[in-house]
């Protein structure tokens, strides 16, 4: 009789890939503001995106248009604004 080993692969591998998914070792401090959290790190993130994407249009057969984010520029204006990576 022959066992089946792919469901236990399944469930191993979807297992390690939450793990290591929850792993996130990133965090963002803003020392000129102590009381900053996520929230407002997520805020001035948006508005640094914002601030540095412009519209794209593809033309041809069936225009297309896409927002594309310049992710080196908002860096630079999450930096400006005191942004810093730290580990945790």
């Amino acid at each position: 009789m022959r066992r089946r080993r792919l469901p236990y692969v399944s469930f191993a591998t979807t297992l390690l890939l939450a793990v290591l998914g929850a792993c996130d070792t990133t965090q963002y401090k803003n020392p000129s503001h102590p009381g900053y959290g996520d929230a407002e790190y997520k805020s001035e993130l948006a508005q640094c995106r914002s601030q540095n994407s412009k519209v794209v249009i593809h033309g041809g057969y069936d225009d297309k248009s896409a927002l594309e984010v310049d992710e080196d520029k908002a860096r630079t204006c999450m930096s400006e604004r005191g942004w810093q990576a730290v580990s945790r």
